[in-house]
């Protein structure tokens, strides 16, 4: 009986001691691996993914890509993990005036990608001091005394900050609201008859020319989406030599006058207006009618 005892004593010890050994190789193999870790990231961020070779692609052919690389603020010898990319491409965009997107990627183990996609000339955006030329998405290409011809004419807009390689904006938010309706539509190329020109001056009483062919009066800028899509409606009922103007009455009418019609139309004389009220003025003895 004693043997049977101090045999089962020694082999709990045994036991304990194969339990000890066990946790310290657990514990050794787990610090040899975030030592590992440890040295790949370290190795990674200093001798591992440095860029040897920076490739551009796209269309900003303006640039040479020396420019456009250098213009990120990234160069060879740069590590691939340690760069902002988002940081890279707002920084070229701001110092590259006819760029209007950019896009940074790495490609591993040692490469860096740069695609630009260039600015457009789209629309002229009329202002006191003479005309901003921005692209499809509102980069501002040139402040010019004179609009570009072909591009579509904003009248009314009131540009916050018109310097060049920025994006356009306005103190006013009802009027970069208006503004960014109609770049949406007209940039998504679905309208069956292109908008030529907008006059936002009078917000409440927006005026559109679709194809210099029909002259729209919106009404005020609520539901841009709706009125445009509904006045299109409209247009294609027409033939394609019919040109005319359209009227928005209320929500969800339209009312239609043909141009040869209005034309023909006599001209008649309205009455003076107050110059401080608007308001039609009383005529005087030097304005009255004269009678028979």
């Amino acid at each position: 009986m004693r043997d049977v005892e101090k045999t089962g004593v020694h082999g709990e010890k045994n036991m304990r001691r194969i339990r000890r050994r066990d946790r310290g190789k657990a514990l050794y193999a787990i610090l040899v691996f975030f030592l590992a870790v440890g040295l790949i990231v370290t190795l990674s961020m200093t001798v591992l993914f440095n860029i040897e070779s920076i490739e551009v692609t796209g269309d900003a052919k303006m640039y040479k890509a020396e420019e456009i690389a250098q213009a990120t603020g990234i160069s060879t010898g740069d590590n691939l993990l340690r760069i902002d990319l988002k940081k890279a491409e707002q920084k070229a965009l701001d110092s590259l005036i006819n760029v209007e997107e950019i896009t940074v990627r790495r490609q591993f183990p040692n490469t860096l990608l740069i695609n630009v996609k260039k600015c457009v000339p789209t629309y002229n955006i009329k202002y006191d001091f003479g005309t901003l030329v921005t692209s499809e998405s509102g980069k501002i290409i040139e402040n010019a005394m004179n609009p570009q011809d072909g591009l579509v004419t904003i009248t009314g807009f009131s540009p916050a900050d018109p310097v060049v390689g920025k994006w356009i904006t306005s103190e006013d938010q009802r009027d970069m609201k208006i503004l960014s309706s109609f770049m949406k539509l007209i940039g998504d190329g679905e309208l069956a008859y292109p908008i030529r020109s907008v006059d936002m001056t009078k917000p409440h009483n927006i005026i559109v020319n679709f194809d210099d062919r029909f002259e729209f009066d919106m009404g005020s800028w609520d539901e841009i989406d709706y009125k445009i899509t509904y006045a299109q409606s409209i247009i294609s009922r027409h033939p394609a030599d019919k040109e005319g103007y359209l009227t928005m009455i209320g929500n969800n009418q339209i009312s239609f006058r043909n141009k040869a019609d209005v034309e023909r139309e006599p001209e008649t004389t309205q009455p003076p207006t107050d110059p401080l009220t608007g308001l039609p003025m009383e005529p005087t003895q030097e304005q009255a009618p004269l009678s028979e």
